[in-house]
Formats: C-alpha cells, sequence, structure tokens
C-alpha cells in the first residue's frame, strides 16, 4: 500500500434521470409537429383554424368533453402529453433492451401497432367527415416529421442505441 487515499469519483457533468430526458424529447418533437402542422394551416389558408380542425379527432375529443376545453387546446394537450410519455417509455425501454437485446423485436411491433392504431384512428375521421382531407394529410404529415425528431431525439439520449446505429453503419 502506497498510504495514498483514493478519492471517490464524483459526476460533475450533471446528467439528468432519463425520464426527464424521454420529457425533453417527447417535448422537442410536439412543438415540432405542432409548428408543422401550423405550417401547413398557413399554407392552406387555415391559419390557427387547423388546430380546432385536429381537435375534433379521436383522442383529442376525449380530453375535450372530460376537461371541457377548446378543441385546439384539447389536441395541444393531448398530442404533447401523448409525445411526452412516448419519450419516457421509449427510452426506459431502451434501457430495458440494453439488458435483454431480443426484446427489440417485441419494441419494434409495439411501435408499429400504435403507429397503425394511429393511422386507423385519423383515417376514420376523415373518412367519416369529422376531418377534412387537408388537415388529415397535415396531421399526417406533421405526426411523421415528430416521429422522426422523437427517434432521433432517442438515439440522441441514448448512448447504447447511438453506438449501436453508427456500428451497424460501419463498413
Amino acid at each position: 500500500m502506497s498510504g495514498m487515499v483514493e478519492e471517490p469519483v464524483v459526476d460533475l457533468t450533471g446528467r439528468r434521470a432519463r425520464w426527464t430526458d424521454g420529457i425533453l424529447v417527447g417535448l422537442v418533437a410536439a412543438v415540432i409537429s405542432t409548428l408543422i402542422l401550423l405550417l401547413a394551416g398557413a399554407v392552406t389558408g387555415r391559419g390557427l383554424h387547423i388546430l380546432a380542425n385536429a381537435g375534433v379527432t379521436a383522442l383529442p375529443s376525449i380530453v375535450r368533453t372530460e376537461i371541457g376545453v377548446s378543441a385546439s387546446l384539447s389536441y395541444l394537450l393531448s398530442h404533447t402529453l401523448l409525445y411526452m410519455l412516448a419519450g419516457v417509455v421509449a427510452l426506459a425501454l431502451a434501457g430495458l433492451v440494453d439488458r435483454v437485446p431480443p426484446l427489440v423485436t417485441g419494441v419494434v411491433l409495439v411501435i408499429i401497432i400504435i403507429e397503425f392504431g394511429f393511422l386507423v384512428l385519423t383515417t376514420e375521421g376523415q373518412v367519416i367527415g369529422r376531418v377534412d382531407q387537408a388537415t388529415w394529410r397535415s396531421m399526417l404529415i406533421a405526426h411523421a416529421v415528430g416521429d422522426i425528431v422523437l427517434v432521433l431525439g432517442i438515439v440522441r439520449a441514448h448512448p447504447s442505441l447511438r453506438q449501436a446505429l453508427v456500428r451497424g453503419y460501419e463498413w
């Protein structure tokens, strides 16, 4: 023994908990998706009214009925909360997949089912006339952009996913 006392290692990086990363990633995806929807509203001449049109779809309608807020606000609330929940759950599942790699197949399957459910619900709203075609198309585009931002945020926030992605594309 050299007589030297070892100092404890202290993490000075200030790393946040995984759930806060998930909330942040989901919030960024929701904001960007909403901005894309608002941009579509401006391009189609609807302006902010496109949020009210999007607010009559299935989930925002439930929020509007339960809370008693406007269609626009119910859309913003449900949209933002679902993206934040998706970010938290995705990062938690990514951590679980680190420990049990075969679960990645199940995670991908669940994501496909959820996205298919969104497509079915929004298409149903468009078919029965609850949502007009321009709003429906704008919602699908905004949702796709939001999902891409969510996936990129998750890959950025989770180091092993980032490393696996880089390794997967090495020649």
